[in-house]
């Protein structure tokens, strides 16, 4: 399989506010941005079995984006996975990959990285074996994968899960998780400079943060466990609750003063940086179904309830990451879609959602729809129409906490597409 694609476009906010060095207040500019990409990608499939398969994947990408940053980035990623039966009772997965990145920046007083080019490369590796314990009844799942970075070197991610089908309808299965997120070139090399106002005898101040080179990998372990169950023909159920238990989460701590010339005029600069000091857990539950009411018309209802709490370590003086993680989260969400074949040929697709307000950040809860017809023209040839967010004419859904954006507002829409496959 062999595709790729290009983009252009533009985005943006004209109400955008950044720092001065000269001003005391926050000046309003036109932040939008042109951007422009594309990539390929390869992908080689080798069946040497029933139950045996190599696959290998090469891609290519590359994206410019003229905003603060002036930023660009081209990446080489190359995969190899294997997966084969062993004896009568496992089943055994494993791959490496090998990422390439290579980044520049030119940046401005608002926004740069230090360094503003650079090179990157990330390996991984990982083994999955899926073992009958009693075959058509018992399965158990074990595996780990092992990244080596570029900021902070080796990593583990384990897990196991274990499923139980009692009945050729129902299942039950319990798993547990490692994951690590690894630090983000703007963790670490980051320079933000939020805000100026004038100093002691005149001397201009400036506001900033700025990344930390030492930043550590967050750190989840997940606990989740499900129900499956399959009612008559018709309806089918899935139940699953989680709990997360988060350690080394980022903050934001304050650092050392210094003084800069560059840009004049002289100033002194108060900064902050990231830090890995906040811990805490998250728990929830999710229900979801699929009932088929006629021949033609199916509907899939779906929830989900999460809490989360975070708690900061007693040396941190960060006052606002916990709350904001608590509060910059739907407590309750619910959706329900309806898929309606008119005739052999035509669909209509219909979904409606519901979102929790976010505390923290007072965005109001909402409501959204999506509706449109699809229609198979003839074989391998589809045609869709849809309309997305119906019910008013935009909704906030967040709001940037760092203030460089004043909100994000997700506006009525529309779009046709074309699909064409080749047998």
């Amino acid at each position: 399989m062999f595709r790729g694609n290009i983009y252009g476009g533009r985005e943006g906010d004209p109400t955008t506010f950044l720092p001065s060095v000269t001003s005391p207040a926050l000046e309003r500019i036109n932040t939008q941005t042109d951007l422009s990409g594309g990539s390929l990608q390869s992908v080689w499939n080798h069946e040497y079995g029933t139950d045996s398969s190599t696959k290998v994947t090469v891609s290519y990408d590359a994206y410019e984006r003229d905003d603060a940053l002036r930023e660009g980035r081209k990446t080489f990623n190359a995969d190899f996975q294997d997966d084969f039966g062993w004896g009568e009772r496992q089943q055994l997965v494993w791959g490496i990959g090998y990422r390439y990145s290579s980044s520049h920046s030119d940046g401005d007083l608002a926004v740069s990285l230090n360094p503003a080019n650079l090179n990157t490369q990330l390996f991984s590796g990982f083994l999955q074996d899926e073992i009958a314990i009693v075959p058509n009844r018992v399965y158990l799942t074990v595996g780990a994968k092992i990244e080596h970075n570029f900021y902070t070197g080796f990593g583990v991610m384990p897990s196991a899960r274990i499923a139980y089908e009692p009945s050729d309808r129902r299942m039950l299965w319990a798993a547990i998780s490692r994951a690590l997120r690894t630090p983000a070139e703007t963790d670490a090399a980051v320079r933000l400079n939020f805000a100026g106002f004038p100093g002691p005898s005149g001397t201009p101040v400036l506001v900033g943060l700025l990344g930390n080179p030492h930043f550590k990998d967050e750190r989840l372990t997940a606990y989740e466990a499900g129900y499956r169950t399959t009612v008559g023909k018709r309806l089918s159920i899935d139940l699953s609750i989680y709990y997360n238990d988060y350690d080394d989460q980022q903050t934001i701590e304050p650092a050392t003063p210094f003084f800069e010339a560059v840009p004049p005029p002289a100033h002194l600069v108060l900064p902050s940086t990231y830090q890995n000091l906040m811990q805490g857990e998250t728990h929830g539950l999710e229900i979801a179904a699929n009932w088929k009411l006629t021949n033609w018309w199916t509907i899939s209802p779906g929830y989900d309830f999460e809490r989360i709490h975070m708690h900061v370590n007693a040396t941190s003086q960060d006052s606002t990451s916990a709350p904001e993680a608590e509060g910059s989260d739907p407590h309750q969400q619910a959706q329900i879609r309806s898929h309606i074949d008119l005739s052999q040929r035509v669909a209509w697709d219909t979904s409606v959602y519901f979102v929790d307000r976010l505390i923290f950040q007072n965005v109001p809860s909402y409501a959204r729809l999506d509706t449109g017809l699809s229609w198979q023209w003839k074989a391998g040839i589809s045609v869709s129409v849809f309309g997305q967010n119906l019910l008013r004419d935009h909704h906030l859904e967040f709001i940037d906490s760092s203030g460089a954006t004043q909100s994000a507002l997700i506006k009525r829409g529309a779009y046709a597409k074309i699909s064409w496959h080749l047998k």
